[in-house]
């Protein structure tokens, strides 16, 4: 709370908050004198959620449908991922897990065999681009693809972005690794969009992508065609 205090916000500083000073403790939501600063997210247990899950059960079972487990990244957490997935098995709901896969190989051996459908993302084959624009190497993502698809049924997904991996060449390559895997019948292409450019505003943090062109029409159809030159079913926008 010190932080807080010596002026993270404050009626003097016309309800701007000084991210400089934030230490996260949530201190300046309590204080905010107009009520305009607001926590987000309730702490739960697993029991909790499956009885909130429960409210939509007809729904799961008239649409044959279920959960999917999204993120940031489920298996940051993946105790608590592992464990709602074992109870949502036991209420008889199909599961699904939205994910990178940057995670240990035994987290993955742990986690995906209470997966029905593991939604995967691959940004780029290449490492330097990978690593440049993720601050991480694509090696382990790309072993794990390999475990994921051999142990359920898995969906590539490509989050499309000009200047980084919306070349061809891009997906050509993601298509062709894709191939080399087990269960795969389908490559989602997600075009880039700035939906979540007014939130970096509310986090008082850069924008750093203002410049970069959503995909046209006919770029979106052509990568499509590459997708699907190589046997898959591809959907826009999965």
């Amino acid at each position: 709370m010190k932080a807080c205090k010596q002026g993270a916000i404050s009626p003097d500083n016309k309800g701007l908050v000084n991210r400089d000073l934030c230490i996260g403790c949530g201190e300046c939501a309590n204080v905010c004198p107009t009520g305009a600063l607001v926590l987000k997210g309730t702490k739960m247990t697993v029991q909790q959620v499956v009885m909130e899950l429960r409210k939509d059960a007809t729904s799961y079972r008239r649409s044959s449908g279920g959960i999917t487990i999204s993120g940031g990244e489920p298996l940051v957490q993946y105790d608590f991922t592992l464990e709602l997935l074992k109870a949502a098995k036991e209420q008889g709901w199909h599961t699904a897990i939205e994910t990178t896969a940057y995670a240990d190989g035994k987290v993955i051996e742990k986690v995906l065999p209470y997966v029905d459908l593991a939604l995967m993302d691959i940004k780029s084959m290449n490492p330097e681009v990978h690593k440049k624009f993720t601050g991480v190497s694509n090696e382990i993502i790309l072993q794990n693809a390999v475990r994921v698809s051999e142990i359920t049924q898995t969906v590539i997904r490509v989050p499309t972005i000009p200047g980084v991996n919306a070349e061809e060449e891009d997906i050509l390559a993601i298509s062709r690794f894709a191939k080399t895997l087990h269960n795969i019948k389908t490559i989602h292409l997600l075009p880039y969009h700035t939906y979540g450019e007014n939130k970096y505003e509310l986090l008082g943090r850069d924008y750093l992508m203002k410049d970069v062109m959503t995909l046209t029409p006919e770029k979106i159809q052509a990568l499509k065609t590459v997708v699907e030159g190589q046997g898959f079913e591809c959907i826009i926008g999965g």
